[in-house]
């Protein structure tokens, strides 16, 4: 092989590698902008996102366990998520999330992630508050469309419902 070829080759596999998505989830690198670094895309804002985060409820006591939803329209799936809690009055991040079939979670921020970039039409998680104390709990989460359409800064709402 030439010396040219091999050039070649390098430069495109270098080119490919800087812009691979993370099909098993978002790493801990991420945490403190919850973007994930996919080549050349923007991000849109929540204003922009056709998805809903809902969460059953905002005052937590110790060890209490809140429901998250993830929802997707009807015509619309998501690819990947990564969604994070944290006390709204402070910013800090607290509790932790449990892991679930196609999750795992990043207890360093409190967050977590999917694991796989399988279409969803929703995604459903558990977050676990402090053991002691109590307080008040929101959410905050990145959804993946695709590769080059992706949604920040989406806050979750309160549905006791949910």
């Amino acid at each position: 092989m030439g010396a040219l070829t091999q050039l070649s080759l390098i430069i495109f596999f270098g080119a490919i590698s800087s812009v691979v998505s993370w099909p098993s989830g978002a790493p801990e690198s991420v945490c403190n902008s919850l973007t994930p670094s996919h080549g050349e895309s923007q991000a849109r804002g929540a204003d922009q996102s056709p998805y809903n985060l809902v969460q059953s409820h905002q005052d937590y006591n110790g060890g209490d366990r809140i429901k998250v939803t993830l929802n997707a329209p009807q015509g619309y799936s998501f690819r990947g998520l990564i969604v994070q809690a944290y006390d709204p009055h402070t910013n800090a991040v607290i509790g932790k999330f449990e892991a679930g079939k196609g999750l795992k979670t990043i207890d360093s921020c409190s967050a977590v992630t999917h694991t796989d970039r399988r279409g969803k039409r929703s995604a459903t998680l558990v977050w676990t508050a402090p053991n002691s104390g109590r307080g008040n709990v929101a959410f905050r989460a990145t959804v993946v469309q695709r590769f080059s359409d992706f949604y920040t800064n989406l806050h979750s709402s309160v549905n006791p419902n949910n």
